[in-house]
């Protein structure tokens, strides 16, 4: 029956009939389409535990002082409750980032919500403003790999904090919420998930056939996820997104190729190098062989002159006991 579902859930085109909601492109569209304002707020709420009655999108381009530095690109930029409430990024990561691994802790994904956490948060205009005035600045990244080891919860949030977790200010915090903990999550009753639990079911498996029951059930028992389902059904149905979608998937493989294709030549290249070492190094311990022959032959004719002289000296002794 799985099988079968997983034919169905393929069209003509090769694509699935429900796009990701994680993939970056349509999870981007999902929350900033001009007709998803109740699905931002609804999943903003959720992902900061705090009701909010309104969200704005804003530009993605934060705007730089200096020209010569990085200029940062967010996924969605947004403020709150207000013209001037607080602001908030929401990042997807669908995998992990070049050069990352649970063995050194993903510090990357790690390190760049610091950069956009920090990037976001200074980049408020400050002119006749207290500090204390400064808008609360939130970076939320959603990633659908392991991060934190030994880690069970679904979500974590991080301030500054002293030894003893003393909160200095609540200024900015970075929240990380992990989409691997869907399928543990999804075997709850659905009344009993809670708001963000829901979403993240949502968002790691509303595309996944086995799953659609469960979807449908927390569709029925949350309004605003039922309006982001529907809204990734219409979605997957446009043959705009789905090109756009197709176009990304290829041009991810094409980036995995030539990844791919560096590796091996860079293997390649490096088995060249070193056989050139190795065989130079072949050649220095024959040499070294060689020469510790050479010193053993030296060594056996000394001790063979040895011998000699002291065959010698034994027939001078035995010459002299004679006389």
């Amino acid at each position: 029956m799985d099988n079968e579902n997983e034919i169905n859930d393929v069209l003509a085109d090769g694509l699935p009939r429900i796009l990701p909601p994680y993939e970056d492109g349509i999870f981007k569209t999902l929350l900033t389409m001009p007709e998803s304002n109740a699905i931002l707020v609804g999943s903003v709420s959720a992902f900061m535990e705090r009701k909010l009655m309104s969200a704005t999108l804003r530009n993605n381009d934060i705007p730089s002082r200096d020209i010569t530095a990085k200029r940062e690109k967010f996924d969605v930029n947004c403020v709150v409750d207000s013209e001037d409430g607080d602001q908030c990024d929401v990042e997807m990561q669908a995998s992990p980032l070049e050069g990352d691994s649970l063995i050194d802790g993903h510090t990357n994904i790690k390190w760049r919500s610091v950069f956009n956490l920090c990037d976001l948060h200074s980049n408020q205009a400050g002119i006749g403003r207290r500090y204390s005035k400064f808008v609360r600045s939130y970076q939320i990244m959603l990633y659908n790999f392991k991060v934190f080891t030994n880690k069970n919860k679904p979500i974590e949030r991080f301030t500054f904090r002293n030894d003893q977790g003393m909160e200095l200010c609540d200024a900015v915090t970075a929240i990380f919420i992990d989409l691997t903990q869907a399928k543990e999550i999804a075997k709850k009753n659905v009344i009993e998930m809670s708001d963000i639990e829901s979403w993240i079911v949502f968002f790691a498996l509303a595309n996944k056939p086995q799953y659609k029951k469960t979807i449908e059930e927390i569709a029925k028992q949350r309004e605003v996820i039922s309006l982001a389902r529907d809204a990734l059904l219409n979605i997957s149905q446009s043959p705009s997104e789905r090109a756009r979608f197709r176009s990304r998937r290829m041009w991810q493989q094409d980036r995995e190729h030539e990844r791919a294709v560096f590796l091996e030549e860079g293997a390649k290249k490096a088995r060249e190098e070193y056989e050139i070492i190795l065989a130079n190094k072949d050649v220095e311990i024959a040499n070294n062989y060689a020469e510790i022959a050479n010193k053993d032959t030296e060594i056996a004719n000394k001790d063979a002159e040895i011998a000699n002289n002291y065959a010698e000296i034994a027939k001078l002794r035995a010459m002299l006991d004679g006389r």
